[in-house]
């Protein structure tokens, strides 16, 4: 029996993980420990602790890295991270984890993986080698030099981990585990009429750039700007993460009257994402989910900056010009077929099975890079 040590931050890496942790639970050689942070803790984003337990997900700790008065700031980010680093020892010393599998390019995630590697503990790193824009890409590739093995959603992010120096039998291709997730979803149209969504509709999620955050008030307002010229449609828009700017996009969109939604289910997320006309934003979720469903994505600005991107995808700057000319271009495209370059929905069982036979023995916790 391996046990695997598991933390979340918030649902964008919940819904990544969920499709991975039911698969362990049906498996007589694994189990896990999940370990719940960050904005699952937050009234303000909808404590979403709450839906791991609906999802009847057991956790076994819990710790808060952000205060529900936080500053929206870059401090305030770092002084997270650093308490995600200072309680996590003597949490994994409790759970004696076998392995650890850490994700994508969030900050609790980056504080297990180098814990991990500190304490002598093989991590298996989900998503690295892509290319983005913002403090995550560096979040990202640091988290792959502290992961013994890496689970890549492409052969692009493949190469890429290859190249950073990290050994080629310990890199796989096993696509992006939010497909698996997408594809558990019972297709439903309630959502529609609990938000009296009477037409069409374009999904807009836009987080803060870190690098960029002091700019994310003119940013949005180009956004805003530009949505304006599309009466047609509602516009519903989903609140971002508290990276440092959030508040300016939250103030804004309350200002401006518009119509949002403070937290989302991973079921409601995806009934509205498979019937809007397009998701507008920056969000991971326009690069990597949106290809599955065949739905537009316009990516504005530099987050997503050279992420490996299917035909679906319109980019635009951050002008209200350029987002016009890219919502038009994806209403043009509507009802073609996608590239599906992430993946089509078995990535939980492909990581389950490289976890079960990985060797995790001391002889693969002295990493070298391999030129």
């Amino acid at each position: 029996m391996r046990k695997i040590s598991i933390i979340t931050e918030r649902r964008a890496d919940f819904s990544r993980f969920l499709p991975i942790i039911k698969n362990i639970e049906k498996d007589d050689e694994l189990e896990y420990s999940l370990i719940v942070t960050g904005n699952h803790l937050l009234k303000n984003h909808g404590y979403t602790k709450n839906e791991i337990l609906q999802s009847g997900i057991k956790i076994d700790f819990e710790f808060k890295m952000f205060d529900e008065e936080s500053a929206d700031s870059t401090r305030s980010m770092s002084e997270a991270l650093g308490r995600a680093i200072i309680q996590l020892p003597k949490i994994i010393e409790s759970q004696k984890p076998d392995l650890i599998l850490s994700g994508f390019d969030i900050a609790a995630n980056l504080a297990i993986t180098i814990v991990g590697a500190h304490m002598n503990i093989p991590v298996f790193h989900i998503q690295g080698g892509e290319v983005t824009g913002t403090i995550d890409e560096s979040i990202r590739h640091a988290m792959s030099k502290f992961a013994h093995y890496h689970f890549a959603a492409n052969e692009d992010a493949c190469d890429r981990l290859i190249k950073l120096g990290e050994l080629p039998s310990h890199v796989f291709n096993v696509g992006c585990p939010s497909i698996d997730a997408l594809l558990s979803v019972k297709n439903s149209p309630k959502i529609l009429k609990e938000l009296e969504i009477n037409k069409p509709y374009f999904l807009v999620l836009q987080h803060p750039v870190t690098t960029e955050f002091k700019k994310t008030e003119k940013h949005f307002i180009e956004t805003i700007k530009a949505l304006r010229a599309f009466p047609s449609h509602d516009k519903i828009f989903i609140l971002p993460n508290n990276d440092a700017g959030y508040s300016n996009i939250v103030r804004l969109i309350e200002e401006n009257d518009l119509k949002y939604i403070r937290s989302l289910s991973i079921d409601n997320y995806v009934n509205l994402l498979r019937r809007a006309d397009a998701l507008i934003g920056n969000s991971s979720s326009g690069i990597h989910e949106t290809p599955t469903f065949n739905v537009p994505t316009v990516n504005i600005g530099t987050r997503q900056n050279a992420r490996m991107r299917s035909n679906n995808v319109f980019d635009a700057t951050y002008s209200e010009k350029s987002i016009i000319k890219a919502i038009n271009l994806a209403q043009q495209w509507k009802g073609s077929e996608a590239q599906k370059i992430y993946g089509l929905g078995d990535s939980a069982s492909r990581i389950i099975e490289i976890m079960k036979k990985a060797d995790i023995s001391d002889k693969i916790i002295q990493k070298q890079i391999t030129y």
